[in-house]
C-alpha cells in the first residue's frame, strides 16, 4: 500500500492520512492486520462520507477513488476523484501539494 509506505514522509509535513472504505468494520480490521496498516482507516458501509463528498459512482454504487487534501481549519483544498483504481495521484504529487499547502499557509 503506497500510502503507507512514504507515511513518514506525508507526516513529515505535517499532514495525516486517513482513509475512507465502504467495507464493514470487520473487513477493515482484517485489512489493517493484513496490510500493517498505521493511519487511520474508518468503515463507511452506510456511505454517508462517500455521498456528502460526491464520489458515488452513479451507476455501480460503489465509491470512486478520490484523493482529498483538507487544511487545519477542515477546509478542502484539493480534489483528485479517479476515473478507476488505478488512477490515483502519485505520492510526489501528494507530497508537492502538501508543500504548496504549506506555502500558501
Amino acid at each position: 500500500m503506497e500510502l503507507q509506505e512514504h507515511l513518514e514522509a506525508i507526516r513529515g509535513r505535517n499532514a495525516e492520512v486517513v482513509a475512507v472504505s465502504t467495507d464493514d468494520a470487520l473487513r477493515i480490521s482484517m485489512t489493517v492486520r493484513e496490510l500493517g496498516v498505521n493511519f487511520l482507516l474508518v468503515s463507511d458501509p452506510q456511505r454517508r462520507v462517500v455521498l456528502q463528498f460526491g464520489v458515488l459512482h452513479p451507476t455501480e454504487g460503489i465509491a470512486r477513488p478520490a484523493t482529498f487534501l483538507i487544511d487545519a481549519k477542515g477546509v478542502v483544498r484539493l480534489v483528485h476523484v479517479g476515473r478507476n483504481y488505478a488512477d490515483r495521484p502519485s505520492i510526489g504529487a501528494i507530497l508537492d501539494a502538501l508543500a504548496w499547502l504549506k506555502a500558501e499557509g
